[in-house]
């Protein structure tokens, strides 16, 4: 029955249309916030811990009070935004992980960063080991949908505090060939993480982006000694920066979320500026996690439709700036894998997908308002963003996918069972690995297993299919001998 003729004038190449980015401010909304962070830079000022960063800001027509509150002129900010590029690519170790944050291509995603616990099926909730940091690197490394393994992504507490960015950032560089992050807190902190990726990367001069810091002010209007430090350290080297505000609107911001959203962007915009005064050209990330405290309680909440809502229009934001963009994530504040923590970070999760953001911290984890990470929920939140990812693809066809022919072939009220093609077969749908699609009674038979225990089947099958991309010996010989050479000397 082929050459049926088509109704009306069909394409020869028809489909879903390309998402255009979700937006919640109208451009006289943008302007309101950008004006009123302009006003809290030149007017109100941000108070920098840093005599170094305080001059560079003064060499360029910054006035400093003796609070060390630098007021800025806009003119500086605009000059420095201008020097920032729209997006650049991020270099693993293995070339063929290399990432492009920014443009029109896929997000960057990174596991969660910090969490002091740890929650699994087997154990419940307690204290992140050394041990739960290389489990969660591994499954950073294959799981499909993490192109960055990150950094802290736990805090372990079996390790002191002086030796533990060189035990964590080792072990990121040894389990995974993606790019990493690594700490911009204190300068010394900064250069020696810094050494140990050009080490990792056999290019110690750091000649290309290998290496995100991530640089937190500390809200209202300040940015602390250390991270200014971290901050110069990475600019100075040309390596990335995300500079963000973590400001929690109601307790370390105003209520009203423009207001906060102003103060977060003008701290930002300082450090972004800060950075491109030092090197022009320095690749930043402009980040606005602001989210809200839970007014009944004084408690942060990072799942909230509120958070939501400032993951589109930090995204919206950074290309009003021209810069890439960090916000949102796999967020929830359930504190165990429930479904609350569920439909809270999809909420963010796809608004976060949705608004292009560019560069998505915590994309897979996080529990607990940040405090927690699960291995469980690490793997229920990559399949959630390959459910995301298919949605986003939508499908395209020519006049032959519309299946004319195959739908003349059947009788009304028959069926389209290929008995040809046996069930699973098919490539036209996604099938997912964790979530159950069976019937009851299959279900049933096979156990009445929870979506949570089946996680936990996924992340034993990621740990035993995990191969280690290993590092040449010679690498390895030398990474272990600048730790052991710095760690002496920071004791």
């Amino acid at each position: 029955m082929r050459g049926l003729t088509l109704p009306g004038r069909v394409s020869e190449h028809a489909g879903t249309i390309d998402l255009p980015p979700l937006e919640r401010l109208d451009g006289d909304g943008l302007e309101a916030i950008h004006e009123a962070s302009m006003h809290i830079i030149e007017t109100l000022g941000i108070q920098l811990d840093h005599e170094r960063a305080r001059a560079v800001f003064r060499a360029c027509g910054a006035e400093v009070g003796d609070d060390d509150v630098v007021t800025i002129p806009r003119d500086v900010i605009e000059e420095s935004l201008a020097s920032a590029p729209a997006e650049f690519v991020l270099h693993g170790r293995n070339p063929e992980r290399n990432v492009t944050v920014g443009g029109d291509g896929p997000p960057v995603r990174a596991p969660g960063y910090g969490p002091p616990y740890v929650y699994t099926l087997g154990e419940g909730r307690r204290r992140s080991r050394l041990s739960d940091y290389e489990l969660l690197t591994k499954l950073a490394h294959v799981e499909d949908v993490i192109n960055c393994t990150g950094y802290s992504v736990c805090e372990p507490t079996d390790v002191d505090g002086p030796e533990k960015h060189f035990a964590m950032l080792k072990r990121s560089l040894a389990l995974s060939d993606q790019p990493v992050m690594a700490t911009a807190r204190g300068g010394t902190r900064a250069r020696e993480c810094l050494d140990m990726v050009g080490i990792a990367v056999g290019d110690r001069e750091l000649a290309e982006p290998y290496v995100t810091g991530l640089v937190n002010t500390v809200p209202p209007r300040r940015i602390d000694a250390e991270m200014l430090a971290g901050l110069m350290t990475f600019a100075e080297a040309g390596q990335p920066l995300l500079v963000s505000s973590f400001t929690m609107a109601g307790a370390s911001g105003p209520e009203a979320l423009p207001a906060s959203i102003a103060q977060a962007n003008a701290e930002n915009l300082v450090g972004i500026a800060l950075a491109q005064q030092l090197n022009p050209g320095t690749p930043v990330v402009y980040g606005v996690p602001t989210s809200n405290i839970d007014t009944r309680y004084g408690s942060l909440t990072i799942g909230s439709p509120e958070s939501a809502l400032v993951v589109a229009v930090a995204a919206q934001l950074g290309r009003y700036y021209g810069v890439p963009t960090r916000a949102g994530g796999s967020l929830t504040d359930a504190k165990t894998l429930d479904y609350q923590s569920g439909f809270e970070s999809m909420l963010v999760g796809a608004v976060t997908d949705m608004a292009d953001v560019d560069y998505v911290l915590h994309a897979a984890g996080i529990l607990e308002s940040y405090e927690t990470v699960s291995p469980e929920k690490f793997v229920l939140d990559c399949e959630a963003m390959r459910y995301l990812d298919r949605f986003r693809r939508g499908f395209s066809f020519d006049p032959d996918d519309l299946g004319l022919e195959r739908i003349a072939e059947v009788e009304p009220a028959g069926h389209f069972l290929d008995a040809a093609r046996p069930l699973g077969e098919s490539e036209a749908f996604y099938h997912p690995d964790v979530i159950d699609k069976r019937s009851h009674s299959d279900w049933a038979e096979d156990g009445r297993r929870s979506t949570i225990e089946l996680a936990r089947d996924r992340v034993e099958r990621q740990l035993e299919a995990y191969e280690e991309p290993r590092l040449p010996p010679d690498v390895e010989r030398d990474l272990e001998a600048y730790v052991a050479a710095r760690g002496r000397a920071v004791e």
